[in-house]
């Protein structure tokens, strides 16, 4: 009897011991855990009330639900990677080659471009008579060259790749003679020049030629195409990476005293391209 009423002593101690435990692990564990997570909702569920106080508040509240604001949320998305998307078409038709992008982001070096410029002068002699082309004195004269007063002389390589292009082109299409050609003053807009570290650099140039209207046709057709939109559709393709240039004035007339078949195109012609201003030595543009 004695052994009995010991072993429900003991057992009966066991049984408070839990329940102090139980009680202390309650007061002690879950009510701070509880509160935490409280304190963690907190700011979801003001969040979820001034969302429904804005929608009831608002004319057009009562037409939206959670579904239609998700909706909106990923039609916001769709939307912004399409910008990007077309951002990036941008940037792509207005970049050079990777050796020209390279020299420009580089500080200018007067003998190497003296050099290049005098390489293109023979490159295009040799293209000339090869598809038998009369290029006169004076495009020879317009090729860009520095001087003391251009403010960033290592967008000469800019002007010069743009010259490239469009001569080569030009010659490509076989017109009879190119009489003219011109690198003009650089007309900034503002406008044009983006905010931040980057910019377009714009290239102005006028050519004036002589050849049949289909020579003519070519040219202008090819003109603003790169090289793939080019091949596409049976244009020349002198330049794979050539950009997209763009056509601001021209002029077409009856080439007076000439066989009857041929026409003088007078062309003012835009180039861009994108890129960051240099940095100092300082790190600052």
């Amino acid at each position: 009897m004695k052994a009995l009423f010991q072993s429900l002593v003991s057992d009966t101690r066991t049984l408070l011991l839990w329940v102090v435990l139980i009680i202390l692990g309650y007061f002690v564990v879950l009510i701070p855990v509880d509160q935490k997570v409280k304190s963690l909702n907190r700011p979801l569920e003001e969040a979820w009330q001034r969302l429904g106080a804005a929608i009831n508040t608002n004319r057009l509240g009562a037409t939206l639900d959670i579904q239609h604001m998700n909706q909106m949320a990923t039609d916001m998305e769709s939307q912004f990677t399409q910008f990007t998307d077309a951002e990036a078409e941008l940037i792509s038709r207005v970049l050079l080659s990777e050796t020209d992008q390279a020299k420009i982001s580089q500080p200018f070096q007067l003998v190497e471009f003296d050099n290049a410029l005098v390489t293109l002068g023979e490159q295009l002699r040799r293209e000339a008579g090869v598809k038998k082309v009369t290029l006169e004195a004076g495009v020879y004269d317009g090729l860009p060259h520095h001087d003391v007063t251009i403010s960033e002389p290592r967008l000469l390589w800019a002007d010069l790749a743009f010259s490239r292009y469009i001569l080569t082109l030009a010659i490509e299409c076989q017109p009879v003679q190119i009489f003219d050609f011109q690198t003009l003053d650089r007309a900034v807009d503002p406008e044009v020049v983006s905010r931040d570290h980057h910019r377009l650099h714009p290239s102005r140039f006028r050519i004036r030629m002589q050849g049949t209207m289909d020579a003519v046709h070519r040219f202008l057709r090819a003109l603003p195409l790169r090289g793939s939109e080019a091949e596409a559709v049976g244009l020349p393709v002198p330049y794979w990476e050539k950009p997209a240039l763009f056509v601001e004035g021209i002029l077409i007339k009856k080439a007076v005293a000439q066989p009857s078949d041929l026409v003088e195109l007078q062309l003012v012609i835009n180039g861009f391209i994108y890129q960051k201003p240099m940095e100092d030595s300082n790190g600052a543009p």
